[in-house]
């Protein structure tokens, strides 16, 4: 008996995706095919899997393309021997399709009838390929798939059961940018990513990373469109600057209807995160990222895909990492010849040597070498001395001369016609490669004493509406410039070259009178979440006049606000990343002593803070903290701030006593200083209601708490996240208390405004998931209790890290789960691995390695190990009576606990009886 033959599908590398396609359209309608991708088993030998596969009576379908007939591919070898089995054997089954523009019109392929499916709509394309099979083969014997529907005409769009559209039509959500036509070779790469990215289970997650030139981005930029019919949508977010990913997470809202245009960065995070985690054929692609850390907070949950490029390949904790290297020798000649016609095979090797196959180099030379004509021998050597200059400076070697010329071609010729729209550019050179809202070059070209010279062209036309218009309109006629709806957007290599067209000192009056400007367009509170959007759009353009350096006081305290909102927003990552930079460079330029270096240093606490690296904070506070009682004096506001921020640090490092005893005296003295109900007067009511609560004095924390989150609600509104943690802080007491119920319907109120107002993965709203779920198991709900516990700890793993102490908490939260479900063993190996953590992240002595320790001992205790867990518990009991007081409730359960296993044991310190 013999196997039903099956449609052997060949194709060439870069044709994988028509590949794919085919396959699943011909499964569909009840083919069988044989795929070497989908079929053979990583390790078989190819050549050899082949010769089988073509010795078989099987029908064989032909890509063809010009990548499949090239002559030095394995393509070449597979259709000339089924060519040579028809002469045979009439019976031996070829089915030829034309997937490209590639010409047959010649040779053996001239009179044969090879129907297209390329530049056609998805169905019609569907109906030829069966068609031209059907035509061979017959119909097949079964077929129970349902017609594939797609976008393009009256077609809906593609379902998750529709299959993949045919390749190089574009799915209904796409952003990204134009296709590289002279994109040559990585074939293996771009099977590779895909072959990871199409795992299957939760999010995939591919880091390209290589160094500087190797393509990274023209790779990924390749794998969109090769696969862009596998996906319905595909969003690309320029990753550089960590702080602006949330904004474009918001356009891509926008774009989908689920998020209003202005809408801040954390809402539209949450809701962009939630339809991704639903969808099965989405491709998010972040570009040239600094810091896994700085996307790690962005990967949406569910079974999309994700792919990174970055520098850097330290990717192991959130992705499968992909590092590019150079191209192969074939493929950089490959290159050169197709982009030099006439190039010497010989020649281009020479020339791929000299610049080390990388692509960017690569490219340059291509470039310059058909504008000029120069000698591939003379270019070689130019290129290796200029290329040993720009190292030396510094520079990439990523800035094309030809697109500079071009660059500076438009820019003359829109000087000549518009004055006004020159000016125009030039102020946005020196602003960041985002949107530029015309209002803020409104507000910096107002008429003013002085005014920069630079911008004299736009002193009488800025105040005219049409007129301004027209002259922005023009930037982008010009191409100088991509104009959205209420901004312009700057390229960064145009920026570069308009840059340098302004001399030194126009530039650095212009500079000056932009950072005077900006300083003044201070948003406003930067932790209200109504004016969020605001910062998100204004802080690209404070981070490109380079903040740290510059002499505006009011510009100093806009970027230190710019920190607050970040933090706030739930990016404390760029937040400690900015307030760093701010702190070394005014200690350096002003002083370690300067009012502004030191507002700079309680900004970097509060980041340091939030992201759980407490072992720089002490150090940092008290440092902070003892240069203003000098300057300042001990009751000035930012004293006061550096305190009560030193106490919430002492409270973070266990000292509970000493930290109560601070945040009181800081209570009082800014009621004098600030009044009752200053916002900081209220936070400083809180965080010694936090403390009583952390030493056990419930009753008098609830009172406490009750007080603040009243007097929140009326000064700063129901919704404000100071309102929200007040509520959490109420709810967190009366479960103390006990009192089960009332904190259970609180939390979860807390939590449901949290994901509303900051979204579903911000610190604080994580923090509410948490309180819910203890709620449950303190409710005996504990199956639901560990479910949610388990999702908060994963989603904590990854937005915070594994070792963030409150990474950590919900750890130690799921072993209490595992133990109360009665998996002892379970619990037994995560608690122990807590505890470990926490004694190398916080101390051996912190009150939360203590509390791992009395719940390592008491899963000990049940799984019958009462040696082991007397002598556990008697360590911990002491050291918790020292710390914390013999009264503190976590004191008392660890004598409570002393004493069950004592009794167990029969009363004694020893093994106690044998059972």
């Amino acid at each position: 008996m013999t196997d039903t033959p099956r449609i052997l599908i060949s194709y060439a590398g870069p044709d994988r995706p028509w590949a794919e396609w085919a396959r699943w359209h011909l499964e569909h309608a009840g083919y069988g095919t044989e795929l070497d991708c989908a079929d053979w088993k990583a390790g078989d030998n190819f050549v050899e899997r082949m010769h089988q596969a073509l010795d078989r009576a099987n029908p064989m379908l032909l890509l063809l393309s010009t990548a499949y007939l090239t002559q030095d591919r394995f393509t070449t070898d597979e259709w000339t021997a089924r060519f040579a089995q028809r002469r045979k054997d009439p019976e031996a089954k070829l089915i030829p399709v034309r997937i490209g523009s590639v010409d047959l019109g010649k040779g053996i392929w001239a009179p044969i009838v090879v129907p297209d499916l390329f530049e056609l709509a998805p169905a019609e394309a569907v109906r030829l390929l069966l068609e031209a099979v059907g035509g061979v083969l017959g119909p097949a014997a079964s077929s129970s798939a349902p017609e594939p529907m797609y976008p393009g005409g009256p077609e809906p769009v593609a379902s998750a059961d529709s299959g993949p559209r045919p390749p190089g039509s574009l799915p209904p959500v796409w952003n990204v940018d134009h296709r590289n036509p002279a994109f040559t070779g990585r074939d293996g790469v771009l099977n590779q990513v895909h072959d990871g990215l199409s795992g299957g289970g939760r999010v995939a997650v591919q880091a390209l990373h290589g160094m500087g030139g190797v393509g990274k981005t023209q790779l990924a930029l390749e794998y969109s469109y090769r696969f862009a019919g596998e996906y319905d949508l595909v969003w690309w977010v320029f990753a550089e600057q960590a702080g602006l990913i949330g904004e474009q997470f918001a356009a891509l809202g926008v774009e989908l209807g689920i998020v209003d245009a202005g809408a801040d960065s954390a809402v539209a995070k949450s809701k962009v995160l939630g339809y991704l985690a639903e969808q099965r054929r989405a491709l998010l692609v972040f570009d040239n990222v600094v810091n896994s850390e700085d996307v790690l907070p962005w990967l949406p949950r569910g079974s999309g895909h994700v792919l990174i490029t970055s520098r850097r390949g330290n990717w192991q904790r959130i992705a499968h990492a992909v590092e590019l290297d150079v191209l192969s020798r074939e493929e950089a000649v490959r290159f050169l010849v197709e982009q030099r016609p006439g190039l010497d095979a010989g020649e281009a090797g020479s020339l791929a040597e000299a610049l080390g196959d990388l692509p960017l180099a690569l490219a340059q030379a291509a470039g310059y070498l058909t504008e000029t004509g120069m000698a591939v021998a003379e270019y070689r050597q130019s290129l290796v001395e200029e290329t040993q200059a720009v190292l030396a400076l510094g520079r990439p070697v990523d800035y094309p001369q030809s697109l500079a010329a071009a660059i500076l071609l438009s820019l003359s010729a829109l000087e000549e016609a518009d004055p006004a729209a020159v000016a125009i550019l030039r102020l946005c050179a020196l602003l960041a490669p985002e949107p530029v809202p015309i209002d803020l070059i409104v507000e910096v070209a107002r008429p003013a004493d002085p005014y920069p010279q630079v911008l004299d062209a736009l002193r009488e036309v800025i105040g005219k509406r049409l007129a301004r218009q027209d002259a922005i309109g023009r930037i982008g006629a010009y191409g100088l410039a991509r104009l959205g709806e209420g901004t312009v957007t700057v390229h960064r290599l145009t920026q570069a070259v308009v840059r340098s067209q302004v001399g030194p000192s126009a530039s650095a009056e212009l500079l000056a009178h932009l950072e005077s400007v900006l300083g003044g367009m201070n948003p406003g509170d930067p932790r209200d979440p109504a004016i969020w959007p605001a910062w998100g759009r204004l802080l690209p353009h404070l981070l490109a006049v380079d903040p740290a350096r510059t002499d505006d006081p009011a510009l100093r305290e806009c970027v230190r606000d710019a920190v607050v909102y970040l933090i706030n927003r739930g990016d404390s990552r760029p937040a400690q990343q900015l307030a760093e930079n701010l702190y070394e460079e005014w200690k350096e330029r002003l002083g370690a002593d300067h009012r502004d270096t030191l507002r700079a240093a309680t900004e970097l606490v509060w980041a340091l803070r939030d992201l759980g690296e407490y072992g720089r904070l002490r150090t940092l506070t008290d440092d902070t903290l003892n240069r203003q009682i000098k300057t300042l004096g001990p009751d000035d506001p930012d004293t006061l701030r550096s305190a009560a921020d030193h106490a919430v640090v002492l409270s973070a490092l266990g000292h509970y006593q000493r930290a109560e005893e601070i945040k009181r005296d800081v209570w009082v003295r800014r009621r004098r200083v600030l009044g009752a109900e200053h916002p900081d007067t209220l936070m400083s009511m809180n965080n010694v209601g936090t403390s009583l609560g952390e030493l056990g004095r419930h009753e008098e924390a609830l009172t406490i708490k009750q007080q603040v989150w009243e007097q929140r609600r009326r000064v700063l509104g129901e919704e404000h996240p100071d309102t929200l943690m007040s509520a959490n802080n109420v709810a967190t007491s009366l479960g103390e208390l006990g009192r089960y119920e009332e904190a259970f319907a609180l939390k979860q109120q807390v939590w449901e405004q949290r994901r509303r107002v900051l979204g579903a993965e911000h610190l604080h709203t994580l923090t509410s998931a948490n309180n819910v779920a203890l709620s449950l198991g303190e409710l005996g709900r504990h199956e639901e209790a560990l479910t949610l516990k388990q999702q908060v700890w994963e989603q904590q793993q990854r937005v915070l890290g594994e070792e963030h102490p409150h990474t950590l908490t919900s750890a130690s939260n799921v072993a209490l789960s595992l133990r109360e479900l009665g998996r002892d063993q379970e619990g037994l190996a995560l608690i122990r691995q807590v505890r470990e953590q926490r004694g190398r992240v916080l101390g051996e002595k912190h009150p939360d390695t203590l509390m791992a320790g009395l719940s390592l001992a008491a899963v000990q205790f049940s799984l019958g190990q009462r040696l082991l867990a007397r002598q556990l518990v008697d360590g911990v009991w002491k050291e918790l009576r020292d710390l914390l007081g013999a009264q503190h409730p976590n004191t008392q359960h660890a004598a409570e606990l002393r004493s069950a296993i004592t009794r167990a044991m029969g009363g004694r310190g020893g093994g106690g009886r044998r059972r």
